[in-house]
């Protein structure tokens, strides 16, 4: 582990996305701690419950499902509050090819509502699970937040696994980055 970097957890560690990007951030220097339930807390990194991941960290990303990262945003607002907290996914219907949320609103906000003192950051949810799987050609993906001291941590974190990030502004913009995989 590098000096000076956040310690990570991943909420949905075991998921296809969250298990690539843990595997990145650790070559890149970064501790990762985890929670998922189809997992045994049976190592340090690895936790019993998301409020203990959390408790860890000064950066969580949320690697679930639209509906678990509504779920976790209400059930964690106390503690996440002081936390980074990125918001990955894409709010799908289920046939992939559009969004449910409303034109006026993103997951990204929704979660922002319901954590209204945490650092509420977009990435990571225009590369696919294969870019993170594989070493790819660097790739860009697109940063929104209304925080730009914690966009800027994240990006480093970006740039760290081999990633090109771009701050595209204001977490109002998740919107559209939302919309850019449906």
């Amino acid at each position: 582990m590098t000096p000076n970097l956040p310690v990570v957890s991943i909420i949905g560690i075991a998921g296809t996305m969250g298990s690539a990007l843990a595997v990145r951030l650790r070559h890149a220097g970064y501790t990762v701690h985890g929670y998922d339930p189809a997992l045994a807390a049976d190592d340090a990194f690895l936790h019993a419950t998301p409020e203990q991941a959390v408790a860890v960290s000064s950066v969580v990303i949320l690697a679930v499902p639209y509906t678990v990262e509504q779920t976790i945003g209400q059930q964690l607002h106390g503690v996440l509050g002081d936390h980074i907290v990125v918001s990955m996914t894409n709010p799908l219907t289920q046939t992939l090819d559009d969004v449910v949320t409303a034109d006026h609103d993103s997951a990204a906000e929704q979660l922002a509502r319901a954590i209204p003192h945490g650092r509420i950051v977009k990435a990571l949810n225009t590369i696919g699970a294969a870019a993170l799987q594989h070493e790819v050609k660097p790739m860009d993906t697109f940063v929104a937040s209304d925080d730009r001291d914690a966009a800027q941590i994240v990006e480093a974190m970006i740039t760290a696994i081999g990633f090109r990030p771009w701050y595209v502004g204001k977490l109002i913009y998740a919107r559209t980055l939302e919309r850019m995989t449906g």
